[in-house]
């Protein structure tokens, strides 16, 4: 029972810690365009922006900066469902209410579930079920239940579960079957 208990107490601290804002940090090329702003003279101001905008440039056509919008990180972020990826939520700031209430700033969508059409099943005799999807995933069923209503051409709903895990549910019925990304 301490056990139990000590293995709780530490996973509750483990997510607390993991769970703590990620200040967002602006490169220095950014930094630059924005201290433009505070110059009153109009001729040195655009002079900065120039001078400014050129060394963006630079940084990111030799690639020290990439510039990504919210609509393609949240489509890398689908694409890499399953996958143990770095955050792309901390790219855009903070995900707590008071981020979520400023219409300035507002909240990174993470993706909790994907719905994809099966496109192969291989089930092999006391091995893990694989799964290829449409789209090129691959998953592998990492429990013992039987993935008999998983057929190619069917539907399923691939959802985060607890501690890192995932559930395959498919829509023709049946258990959810545990997986894992394999590519």
């Amino acid at each position: 029972m301490r056990i139990v208990l000590a293995s709780l107490a530490f996973i509750t601290m483990a997510g607390t810690v993991a769970a703590q804002e990620q200040p967002t940090v602006t490169p220095d090329a950014l930094d630059r365009v924005y201290a433009c702003r505070n110059i009153s003279d109009e001729a040195q101001r655009l002079a900065c922006y120039d001078a400014a905008v050129g060394n963006l440039r630079a940084a990111q056509d030799s690639g020290n900066l990439v510039a990504v919008d919210r609509q393609h990180a949240q489509q890398v972020d689908r694409e890499a469902f399953g996958f143990s990826l770095p955050s792309l939520s901390r790219l855009f700031g903070s995900n707590d209410n008071t981020a979520s209430n400023n219409p300035n700033n507002p909240q990174f969508e993470r993706v909790d579930n994907i719905q994809m059409t099966v496109a192969s099943v291989t089930h092999r005799r006391n091995m893990p079920s694989t799964f290829r999807m449409t789209n090129g995933q691959v998953w592998v069923q990492i429990d013992d239940e039987v993935a008999r209503n998983v057929r190619e051409g069917g539907t399923v709903t691939i959802e985060r579960a607890s501690l890192g895990s995932y559930l395959m549910r498919v829509d023709a019925g049946g258990p959810a079957l545990r997986v894992r990304r394999q590519q």
